[in-house]
Protein backbone atom coordinates (compact mmCIF):
# COMPACT_ATOMS: atom_id res chain seq x y z
CA UNK A 1 0.00 0.00 0.00
CA UNK A 2 2.95 2.43 1.05
CA UNK A 3 4.29 1.57 -2.84
CA UNK A 4 0.80 2.99 -4.28
CA UNK A 5 0.42 5.56 -2.15
CA UNK A 6 4.46 6.65 -3.26
CA UNK A 7 3.92 6.28 -6.72
CA UNK A 8 0.64 8.57 -6.90
CA UNK A 9 2.67 11.63 -5.00
CA UNK A 10 5.32 11.10 -6.88
CA UNK A 11 3.02 11.32 -10.37
CA UNK A 12 1.36 14.29 -8.69
CA UNK A 13 4.82 16.04 -8.27
CA UNK A 14 5.52 15.72 -11.80
CA UNK A 15 2.11 17.07 -12.89
CA UNK A 16 2.90 19.64 -10.44
CA UNK A 17 6.57 20.69 -12.05
CA UNK A 18 4.61 19.99 -15.45
CA UNK A 19 2.03 22.90 -14.64
CA UNK A 20 4.57 25.41 -13.37
CA UNK A 21 7.59 24.96 -15.63
CA UNK A 22 8.30 26.97 -18.96
CA UNK A 23 4.54 27.39 -20.36
CA UNK A 24 6.25 28.74 -24.10
CA UNK A 25 5.91 32.09 -25.43
CA UNK A 26 2.06 32.34 -25.76
CA UNK A 27 0.06 32.53 -23.03
CA UNK A 28 -3.27 31.93 -25.45
CA UNK A 29 -2.25 28.44 -26.17
CA UNK A 30 -4.11 25.76 -24.58
CA UNK A 31 -0.63 23.55 -24.63
CA UNK A 32 2.65 24.38 -24.17
CA UNK A 33 4.18 23.17 -27.37
CA UNK A 34 7.61 22.74 -25.75
CA UNK A 35 6.47 19.92 -23.59
CA UNK A 36 6.54 16.44 -25.19
CA UNK A 37 3.45 14.44 -25.77
CA UNK A 38 2.86 11.06 -26.13
CA UNK A 39 0.16 8.41 -27.16
CA UNK A 40 -0.90 6.23 -24.91
CA UNK A 41 0.40 2.32 -25.67
CA UNK A 42 -2.25 0.14 -24.63
CA UNK A 43 -5.12 2.01 -26.46
CA UNK A 44 -7.18 -0.83 -28.22
CA UNK A 45 -9.02 0.77 -31.36
CA UNK A 46 -11.95 -2.00 -30.78
CA UNK A 47 -12.87 -0.99 -27.38
CA UNK A 48 -13.29 2.46 -28.32
CA UNK A 49 -16.65 2.30 -29.99
CA UNK A 50 -19.37 3.28 -28.27
CA UNK A 51 -21.02 7.11 -27.17
CA UNK A 52 -18.86 9.62 -25.64
CA UNK A 53 -19.66 12.64 -23.61
CA UNK A 54 -17.10 15.57 -23.41
CA UNK A 55 -16.88 16.66 -19.81
CA UNK A 56 -13.67 19.16 -20.14
CA UNK A 57 -12.43 20.76 -22.53
CA UNK A 58 -10.23 23.75 -23.71
CA UNK A 59 -12.19 25.23 -26.54
CA UNK A 60 -9.54 25.21 -29.43
CA UNK A 61 -10.83 25.25 -33.05
CA UNK A 62 -13.04 22.18 -31.99
CA UNK A 63 -16.17 22.69 -29.39
CA UNK A 64 -16.75 18.94 -29.34
CA UNK A 65 -19.90 17.86 -26.77
CA UNK A 66 -20.20 14.36 -28.07
CA UNK A 67 -19.23 12.00 -30.29
CA UNK A 68 -20.10 8.31 -31.37
CA UNK A 69 -16.96 5.46 -32.53
CA UNK A 70 -17.81 2.70 -34.23
CA UNK A 71 -16.73 -0.37 -36.56
CA UNK A 72 -14.04 -0.92 -34.34
CA UNK A 73 -13.10 2.81 -34.40
CA UNK A 74 -13.28 2.79 -38.00
CA UNK A 75 -16.24 5.70 -38.11
CA UNK A 76 -16.49 8.63 -36.16
CA UNK A 77 -19.81 10.73 -35.91
CA UNK A 78 -20.18 14.08 -34.00
CA UNK A 79 -22.23 16.80 -34.45
CA UNK A 80 -20.18 19.08 -37.32
CA UNK A 81 -20.30 15.59 -39.57
CA UNK A 82 -18.67 12.21 -39.97
CA UNK A 83 -15.29 10.79 -40.66
CA UNK A 84 -12.99 7.75 -41.00
CA UNK A 85 -10.99 7.20 -39.09
CA UNK A 86 -7.71 5.48 -39.96
CA UNK A 87 -4.74 4.27 -37.63
CA UNK A 88 -1.70 6.07 -37.77
CA UNK A 89 0.47 4.30 -34.31
CA UNK A 90 -0.67 2.90 -31.40
CA UNK A 91 -3.32 5.63 -30.14
CA UNK A 92 -2.67 8.05 -32.70
CA UNK A 93 -5.58 8.25 -34.88
CA UNK A 94 -5.92 10.68 -38.22
CA UNK A 95 -10.16 11.79 -38.69
CA UNK A 96 -10.85 12.80 -42.19
CA UNK A 97 -14.32 13.80 -42.57
CA UNK A 98 -16.58 13.89 -45.97
CA UNK A 99 -15.57 17.12 -47.53
CA UNK A 100 -12.34 15.76 -47.34
CA UNK A 101 -10.55 17.82 -44.11
CA UNK A 102 -8.44 15.56 -41.54
CA UNK A 103 -7.62 16.02 -38.04
CA UNK A 104 -5.29 13.94 -35.84
CA UNK A 105 -6.58 12.45 -32.50
CA UNK A 106 -4.05 10.91 -30.07
CA UNK A 107 -5.22 9.31 -26.91
CA UNK A 108 -3.07 10.29 -24.51
CA UNK A 109 -4.37 8.38 -21.77
CA UNK A 110 -7.56 6.08 -21.33
CA UNK A 111 -8.32 4.26 -18.26
CA UNK A 112 -7.88 -0.26 -18.61
CA UNK A 113 -11.36 -0.93 -19.57
CA UNK A 114 -11.48 2.41 -22.26
CA UNK A 115 -14.36 3.89 -20.35
CA UNK A 116 -12.67 7.64 -19.61
CA UNK A 117 -10.10 9.22 -21.88
CA UNK A 118 -7.98 11.94 -22.51
CA UNK A 119 -7.40 13.56 -26.69
CA UNK A 120 -5.45 16.05 -27.90
CA UNK A 121 -2.83 16.57 -30.45
CA UNK A 122 1.16 17.44 -30.04
CA UNK A 123 0.17 20.94 -31.88
CA UNK A 124 -2.34 22.24 -29.28
CA UNK A 125 -5.56 22.59 -31.32
CA UNK A 126 -7.53 21.24 -29.00
CA UNK A 127 -7.61 18.97 -26.16
CA UNK A 128 -10.91 17.27 -24.26
CA UNK A 129 -11.58 14.92 -21.32
CA UNK A 130 -14.36 12.30 -22.96
CA UNK A 131 -16.53 9.51 -20.77
CA UNK A 132 -18.88 7.04 -22.14
CA UNK A 133 -22.46 7.59 -21.70
CA UNK A 134 -23.32 6.74 -18.48
CA UNK A 135 -19.88 5.81 -17.18
CA UNK A 136 -18.68 8.91 -15.94
CA UNK A 137 -16.42 8.24 -12.78
CA UNK A 138 -14.72 11.82 -11.42
CA UNK A 139 -11.50 9.95 -10.05
CA UNK A 140 -10.77 8.46 -13.79
CA UNK A 141 -11.85 12.56 -15.42
CA UNK A 142 -9.03 13.94 -12.30
CA UNK A 143 -6.76 11.06 -13.41
CA UNK A 144 -7.27 11.86 -17.36
CA UNK A 145 -6.71 15.61 -16.33
CA UNK A 146 -3.65 15.05 -14.50
CA UNK A 147 -1.75 13.00 -17.50
CA UNK A 148 -2.66 15.92 -20.14
CA UNK A 149 -0.97 18.51 -17.98
CA UNK A 150 1.79 16.44 -17.30
CA UNK A 151 1.64 16.63 -21.57
CA UNK A 152 1.50 20.42 -21.32
CA UNK A 153 -1.55 21.06 -21.41
CA UNK A 154 -3.21 23.83 -19.40
CA UNK A 155 -6.24 22.16 -17.78
CA UNK A 156 -7.11 24.91 -15.05
CA UNK A 157 -9.10 26.72 -17.72
CA UNK A 158 -10.80 24.58 -19.24
CA UNK A 159 -14.73 24.62 -19.05
CA UNK A 160 -16.02 21.68 -16.78
CA UNK A 161 -19.07 20.64 -18.04
CA UNK A 162 -21.86 18.93 -15.96
CA UNK A 163 -21.71 15.00 -16.15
Amino acid sequence: MHRIAASAAFTLALVGCAQVSDRGDDPALIRNPTVPIGAIQRFEAAKFDGDWRVHASAGGDWALREFTVSGSATAWREAAGAATIAPRATGILQLTYDDGTQRDLWVVWTDPDHHTVALGNPEGDFGFIATRAGRFRADQVTAAGQVLDFNGYRTDAWEVRAR
